[in-house]
């Protein structure tokens, strides 16, 4: 079994040995990877044997019933080696990323909709302005395209019943 140095956030190096780093990953009960035997095989030793493996690894994953668990746990306990859930280390950082994006979007939409300006949501959550304007925009555009694909849901032109309609 291979040993990995990993270098820790300080800049010093240890070392880990897959055996026993896997010992403290939880079970995922159906896990196709739980039947290979070299446990080193999802701990590929740099970039060349790394894509030497991925063919064989996101087969493996691709067709796993727990990979969106086992990408979770890798992300969410930030795994700096291996592969976990079809996904490389780098791989998991990009989605890590990604879905931080995701969430704070949804927060400014959030607050937009509570009624909070522009520049408020910028200040509160320490962004540039332009980058809160950038987000309104994409909402819109969102709900826009929404609303093409469902016309049921943009038509208040006809019901007579809508508060609007009353009013006309």
């Amino acid at each position: 079994m291979g040993r990995r140095k990993l270098r820790t956030v300080d800049g010093s190096q240890t070392v880990i040995e897959p055996a026993t780093f896997l010992q403290r990953i939880p079970l995922f009960t159906n896990a196709l990877c739980a039947d290979i035997k070299d446990p080193d095989l999802f701990f590929p030793d740099g970039k060349i044997e790394e894509a030497k493996r991925l063919p064989e690894l996101r087969r493996i994953c691709g067709a796993c019933t727990e990979r969106e668990e086992c990408l979770e746990y890798a992300i969410r306990e930030e795994i700096p080696y291996g592969f976990f859930g079809g996904k490389t280390p780098l791989e998991r950082g990009q989605n890590a990323q990604r879905s931080q994006r995701s969430l704070r979007a949804e927060r400014i939409v959030k607050l937009r909709s509570k009624g909070i300006s522009a520049e408020d949501i910028a200040r509160l959550m320490h962004l540039k302005v332009t980058y809160v304007y950038r987000i309104f925009t994409e909402a819109n555009q969102a709900r826009k395209r929404e609303d093409q694909s469902n016309p049921k849901r943009s038509t208040q032109s006809d019901d007579s019943s809508s508060p609007l309609g009353s009013a006309r």
